[in-house]
């Protein structure tokens, strides 16, 4: 078991969080939540050792017993495959988690020194996944991995038998893998049985129970002092008022509870436009996207997914028009005004600040500027400093507000969640589903894309070549004169529409046995099967196609 008991931590004069105290039974999954700045990655490292504290004490946790995933690895052997050696583990585990992280064969020779900082940290979590150590520390666990990848990771951790601490401000991540979640907020820590919804419920709950009995305490100083206030003067009363100042100063007074309201994004009415907003044909870009046809239709919300480096990215500027495809077509529908928010803010300048950018760009005073930023709560010192001095979720910010003064009523967004806490996450995800336009959204974001999209489109790579799988096209938004054509065969489309569903149910259980297996041959033969489903499901698709023509 682990107890921590009134930790308390300061950085200087700084207050970071006070009292901190809870358990966590052995092979217990918990998750800690909080704004950005709440003190979760430093409860992290005291809990690991890498970082002290002021006061209280800490129980239950040895070094040898920590698996921790760490943000900055350093890596000692030559190839992937042997680093991961070098922990003790058979080869075939080391490549089975290695590919459900999103790894190909070829990436096994490389150095692991050579990746990105996010394939980095992937090698770190295959690492600490294959050691199964007693108590596995994650922070931000999901950062960098595509929506495969974090399946992979949920099948593991809702199987894994140790103890799971496990930072994130992944709602989907809280809402399958944890049972219990500690919450960071006004330098306390609670925590709350459940999932991710039962935390927000009991939240909600605890906060207005806190809320009455604060107000209610309010309520009895009031009368108190106004008794003192008129009676202490009287000689007949002062020895009642004596008493009801001494019954104050020893009262316990309690802390108001913090506001868990978060300034509401409003994306405002969108214009009207023409029914085909975007038609994507036959593009293709330097071997990375190959003969790619898409329609978008108004009042669509479209989610963009795929593996890490299928270019989605890629694909979103391609339509925005920052590059050229070596061929194909891509057509923005009449009246349609594209607002585009980028990954990498490229669309900030990051020598200006926040009220210098919206200045610059739409002619805003000081006073509108401030009061734009401030509905996504950028406030103070923030709006001053240059952009290249802000933190990512900041800088998210910045760019949506930006997007929101564009009055655009075609949205491409290139995950608009990235180092946003928890309570901005929650706005975006009303904002988009209040917005009356169309949207294009890349996101890893499974939560939001279970709350907005109305459907999918998939960039997915199979040995080592791209191949494209599109989901059933949405019903409400066709042209009359298509959907003439997609009832040229209603019985036999309607039939392979059945047989997609089907075998992409068998193609999950598949999957869902090679991520349990434990055998070589178990697994060689597994492999074997989920590639022949594949190829039935492309079959399928052809069919499917071919059906609409």
């Amino acid at each position: 078991m682990i107890q921590l008991d009134n930790v308390t931590k300061y950085y200087g004069e700084r207050l970071i969080f006070r009292d901190v105290s809870f358990k966590i039974v052995d092979g217990e999954h918990v998750g800690i939540v909080g704004k950005n700045g709440a003190g979760k990655s430093t409860l992290i490292k005291i809990m690991t050792g890498l970082e002290p504290f002021d006061a209280g004490t800490i129980g239950g946790l040895r070094a040898e017993d920590i698996g921790f995933v760490e943000q900055t690895p350093h890596f000692t052997a030559t190839t992937l495959l042997d680093e991961m050696l070098t922990i003790g583990v058979e080869k075939f585990q080391a490549r089975k988690v290695l590919f459900g992280l999103g790894f190909t064969e070829s990436e096994l020779d490389k150095n692991p020194n050579h990746f990105s900082g996010g394939e980095s940290a992937k090698i770190s979590l295959a690492k600490a996944l294959l050691n199964e150590p007693r108590i596995l520390i994650l922070d931000e666990p999901t950062n960098h991995l595509d929506i495969y990848s974090i399946d992979f990771l949920e099948d593991f951790v809702k199987n894994y038998r140790g103890t799971v601490i496990a930072v994130t401000h992944d709602r989907h991540f809280l809402q399958q893998c944890v049972e219990k979640i500690l919450d960071m907020e006004g330098g306390r820590a609670t925590l709350y049985p459940g999932n991710y919804e039962k935390f927000v419920q009991l939240k909600q709950e605890r906060r207005m129970a806190e809320l009455k009995a604060y107000e209610k305490q309010q309520e009895e100083i009031a009368k108190l002092e106004d008794f003192v206030r008129r009676n202490k003067v009287r000689a007949s009363t002062a020895k009642r008022a004596r008493s009801r100042q001494t019954m104050l100063d020893r009262m316990e007074r309690l802390e108001k509870p913090p506001s868990t309201a978060t300034a509401a994004i409003r994306l405002g009415e969108a214009a009207e436009s023409a029914n085909r907003v975007l038609i994507v044909e036959g593009v293709n870009f330097k071997g990375i996207i190959k003969d790619f046809d898409a329609e978008i239709f108004k009042g669509e919300k479209v989610g963009l997914i795929g593996r890490n480096g299928v270019g989605k990215s890629t694909l979103l500027k391609i339509i925005v028009g920052e590059l050229k495809a070596d061929s194909g077509e891509i057509k923005i529908g009449n009246r349609v005004k594209v607002g585009y928010l980028s990954q990498g803010h490229e669309e900030l300048n990051d020598n200006r600040t926040p009220l210098e950018e919206l200045n610059y760009e739409f002619g805003l005073t000081e006073g509108q500027a401030r009061s734009e930023l401030a509905r996504l709560n950028l406030f103070a010192q923030v709006v001053e400093k240059p952009i290249k001095d802000l933190s990512g979720g900041e800088k998210t910010r910045v760019a949506l507000t930006k997007l929101i003064l564009t009055g655009a009523n075609f949205l491409i967004l290139d995950e608009p969640t990235n180092h946003l806490d928890l309570p901005a996450r929650e706005a975006i995800e009303s904002a988009l589903n209040e917005f009356d336009g169309t949207i294009l959204i890349v996101t890893h974001d499974r939560y939001l894309l279970d709350k907005v999209a109305t459907r999918t489109i998939e960039l997915g790579m199979r040995t080592e070549e791209l191949v494209i799988k599109k989901e059933l096209p949405p019903k409400p938004q066709p042209l009359k004169a298509e959907s003439s054509k997609l009832k040229a065969n209603p019985q036999a489309l309607n039939k392979v529409e059945a047989q997609i569903k089907m075998a992409e149910m068998e193609l999950k259980m598949i999957e869902h046995e090679i991520n349990s297996a434990v055998k070589p041959e178990k697994l060689t033969e597994l492999a074997a099967v989920h590639e022949l489903k594949l190829a039935e499901i492309d079959e399928l698709y052809l069919r499917w196609e071919e059906l609409q023509c």
